[in-house]
């Protein structure tokens, strides 16, 4: 079928004189520039759904390559973790503790250039979204509630908590217990 048959089997509408395209499109008949519009609005509405879904991409590709850089980090702080513990244990072997050191400080920077640092504890209020309490106990010179000890580090991924820190909180002493305390002090 060519086009010319395909118009003449289309009746094509016609405006009699005293009818108005107002009216022509009241009773059914829509003017081509109207529905001329309303292709162009529902082009306009799928353009700006395509937008949209591409932003919403974009950003759960972010998310996904934050979470893989979490679970990364997460089996390479233990790692850090014994670095550490090998400083503190490898006393005044010179050799040994150089070694370490420069492979902890190495460790850190790559971490630092994946957006991961160190939190500080010690002497900050104990927050239990960023801070898992081990152990509650006297402090000397403390406010209660405070952190007077860090047993593990806690690391944040820009500046989301990614490992909480391992910490004992100062904890309010009555005065009996502090009188006790004292005097098995006093006997040892």
């Amino acid at each position: 079928m060519d086009q010319n048959e395909a118009r003449e089997e289309t009746p094509e509408a016609e405006v009699s004189p005293g009818e108005t395209v107002t009216e022509q499109a009241s009773q059914g008949q829509r003017p081509e520039a109207d529905r001329a519009e309303e292709y162009l609005g529902a082009l306009q509405r799928l353009k700006a759904d395509f937008d949209n879904y591409r932003r919403r991409v974009n950003q759960d590709q972010g998310r996904w390559g934050e979470m893989a850089v979490a679970g990364f980090v997460v089996q390479v702080l233990p790692v850090v973790d014994n670095l550490e513990r090998a400083l503190g244990a490898a006393g005044d072997s010179a050799s040994v503790r150089q070694g370490v050191e420069l492979t902890l400080r190495q460790l850190r920077e790559v971490l630092s250039g994946v957006g991961v640092q160190p939190m500080e504890s010690v002497g900050t209020p104990f927050d239990p979204a960023r801070h898992e309490a081990v152990a509650r106990g006297p402090a000397s010179g403390m406010a209660p509630g405070t952190v007077a000890e860090e047993y593990r580090k806690g690391y944040l991924l820009r500046d989301e908590v990614l490992r909480p820190a391992l910490v004992r909180v100062a904890a309010e002493v009555d005065q009996a217990e502090a009188d006790t305390a004292d005097a098995e002090e006093g006997e040892h």
